[in-house]
């Protein structure tokens, strides 16, 4: 659900997750849209043009789900209640 403070331009275009006026202006589209973040797909793709609503040639995180695993997605937390670092 997204904040009613944000503009769907804060959002991005597939997870709804808030992407910054940076992120969005360097990965982003011509206009300063992000189809995709590293929420929803892994830094490889958006490094690509994936963001930028481009086809990358590489598997898409959604048919994949563990390409997007990482540090950047955030914290797994284990049944006894510590977080796993990923390390």
């Amino acid at each position: 659900m997204m904040r009613m403070d944000r503009s769907a331009d804060d959002a991005c275009r597939h997870c709804g997750g808030h992407v910054t006026e940076r992120f969005r202006a360097v990965s982003g589209d011509v206009d300063d849209v992000a189809h995709r973040c590293l929420g929803c797909d892994c830094f490889r793709r958006v490094s690509r043009g994936s963001a930028a609503g481009n086809e990358t040639g590489l598997p898409d995180s959604d048919d994949h789900p563990n390409r997007n695993r990482g540090q950047r997605v955030g914290a797994i937390v284990r049944t006894d209640g510590d977080e796993f670092s990923g390390d």
